[in-house]
């Protein structure tokens, strides 16, 4: 079974989005764009606690009743013939499937306001044809449906103590005793009581119970007296147990105090749960912003668990942190954002194959971004300390109104500028015109900064150019001038600049900006002065050489006119990009 589809209407500050899913899935956005809300739409399908208390007006679109409430979620069964979950569904629908569509189901709740009840009814139906669903059997507030999904939802404060005690008898049950358990345990009551009775004994409890014996019988005249026991006497040993955490090479025992470990705890304990008792149902996991308490080192381990432990087969997470996605892989990630109203974006993420063994590289950048409304793409350090320099004096809450820069840092531009853009975050590339000769012929060159960007936008690549080093002498005799060879590969770097025109408007239209020449020649055009003033002579040579440390040279002595020069001109208007709401 793969989780396909959710689409939901009038529900909340949900008007109408149809949102892609995977098994694994990841909502992210500002606060209070509908994370929380996104979540409680499959409770309300999925999960029967929730759906038995029905629809409140509040849960209408803009208080909208006239309108009904659908929740809608498709799943695909393509793989039926070999997935478990799939045959699970296809055994329990029975009929309701039939032979117009096989591979795609459908499960949906409805709620029709009911102004005598002043509830919202939910009514569930499912099928493998939206606009002919089955009515889905129901017992009182139990439905077939609840045989299929176990929903498991985790809220950001989800508290150990709660957990336990909600699940002790499940986790105990007397039926897990074996006999030599049974035995132990009768033994384990007759000093329960033994320790009672000697309790009891204590003059300190005899006085106490006494006395408040006494008080009682000055309130009521009744012919009891109060005894004090242990509630381990009463309600059972199991009662009182709580975990305690016990490290190695000591005996002593320590309470569960912290918040990050009482959390990581809970989790384990939802796990051992999900397996032990709910194998028969499909588990769902919605797990809302886990990161709260959590350190950063606990977040990356919980992110390996979600993306890497088979007991997470099926999840929905929302989270503000990047930590929580560094083992993210063969996930949908799902942007919930607000301009007129409250829109939804998704786009399937796979680490690419050649990226595969620094997936937390990729993953970091990637994800961090991801919280961002326009991201500016940019190739090494040295143009991130210089960006971040301009940006300081020009805009420096640029961060704060949504811009983000992005080092691809030897990356392809093109998975980051493919996925943004399907989530519609705004990418923006800033890249040089790069040239690079062929192996084993020095005339000719491939176009590599031109044909990156059209990779990009997915155009046809330019063809291969040629740099002829001959001249001839005052005699006519053709030779080689190899040794200005510099310099005839930047005038063809001009030459294809301005030869490219078409390609510049197409490029910039698609927010990619490619430079002349390169960053440093681009900064030369602007202020060639300052460059010569701390350089000498061959000032871009000198910034090319040893380029970040140079780089850091020049933005030490970078003043604050020079920031809004570089700015404001026509190589850099990438930093317009970022900043422009």
């Amino acid at each position: 079974m793969k989780l396909n589809r959710l689409m939901i209407e009038n529900f909340r500050n949900f008007e109408e989005v149809s949102i892609n899913l995977s098994n694994k899935n990841v909502v992210f956005g500002m606060n209070d764009v509908g994370k929380t809300n996104l979540l409680c739409s499959l409770r309300y399908l999925l999960d029967r606690k929730i759906r038995s208390d029905g629809f409140y007006e509040s849960d209408y679109f803009h208080r909208d009743t006239s309108n009904a409430i659908k929740i809608s979620l498709e799943v695909d069964l393509t793989d039926r013939q070999t997935d478990r979950d799939s045959q699970h569904i296809i055994s329990k629908v029975g009929g309701s499937r039939d032979s117009s569509e096989l591979n795609r189901f459908y499960f949906q709740v409805t709620g029709t306001f009911d102004h005598s009840e002043a509830l919202g009814v939910p009514e569930l139906f499912w099928g493998n044809n939206l606009d002919s669903m089955h009515k889905i059997p129901q017992n009182g507030s139990f439905s077939d449906i609840d045989r299929l999904f176990n929903i498991i939802y985790v809220d950001p404060t989800i508290d150990l103590d709660y957990v336990f005690s909600k699940n002790r008898k499940k986790l105990f049950n007397q039926k897990k005793l074996t006999s030599e358990d049974i035995d132990i345990s009768q033994e384990i009551s007759d000093l329960t009581f033994e320790m009672n009775r000697k309790i009891s004994s204590m003059a300190v409890m005899q006085n106490f119970q006494k006395e408040l014996t006494d008080e009682y019988h000055h309130l009521k005249k009744e012919d009891i007296t109060i005894e004090l026991q242990s509630e381990m006497a009463i309600k059972g040993f199991f009662s009182d147990i709580h975990p305690y955490i016990k490290r190695e090479g000591d005996n002593a025992l320590y309470p569960t105090s912290g918040d990050g470990r009482k959390k990581i705890l809970a989790y384990s304990l939802l796990n051992y749960l999900t397996k032990e008792y709910d194998s028969d149902r499909i588990t769902i996991y919605l797990i809302e912003e886990p990161e709260n308490s959590l350190h950063r080192s606990m977040q990356v381990a919980l992110s390996k668990q979600l993306f890497d432990y088979s007991v997470y087969d099926y999840f929905i997470l929302s989270t503000h942190s990047s930590e929580l996605l560094y083992e993210m892989d063969d996930a949908s990630l799902v942007r919930i954002y607000s301009q007129n109203k409250t829109n939804c974006k998704s786009s399937m993420y796979n680490v690419p194959e050649q990226f595969k063994s620094i997936k937390k590289e990729l993953n970091e950048s990637l994800t961090t971004a991801l919280f961002s409304d326009r991201v500016l793409l940019i190739e090494g350090p040295s143009e991130k300390a210089l960006f971040e320099k301009i940006l300081s004096i020009v805009s420096p809450i640029y961060e704060l109104e949504g811009g983000y820069l992005l080092l691809v840092d030897g990356i392809k531009f093109k998975p980051y500028f493919d996925i943004l853009k399907e989530l519609e975050i705004l990418p923006i590339i800033k890249t040089d015109n790069d040239l690079k000769a062929k192996r084993g012929n020095i005339t000719s060159f491939d176009t590599i900064g031109f044909n990156r960007c059209l990779n990009i936008i997915d155009r046809e690549n330019l063809e291969a150019i040629t740099i002829d080093y001959s001249s001839k002498d005052e005699n006519g005799k053709l030779v080689w001038i190899i040794s200005d060879k510099e310099r005839m590969v930047l005038d063809k770097k001009r030459e294809l600049y301005e030869y490219n025109g078409d390609c510049i408007k197409e490029f910039e239209k698609n927010n990619i900006f490619i430079s002349k020449v390169d960053l440093e020649n681009d900064l030369f055009e602007v202020i060639p002065e300052k460059l010569e003033n701390i350089f000498g002579e061959n000032p871009v040579d000198t910034l090319q050489d040893k380029k970040l440390l140079n780089m850091l040279k020049l933005i030490d002595n970078l003043n604050d006119d020079e920031c809004y020069k570089i700015f404001n001109h026509d190589r850099f208007k990438a930093l317009k990009r970022l900043v422009e709401n």
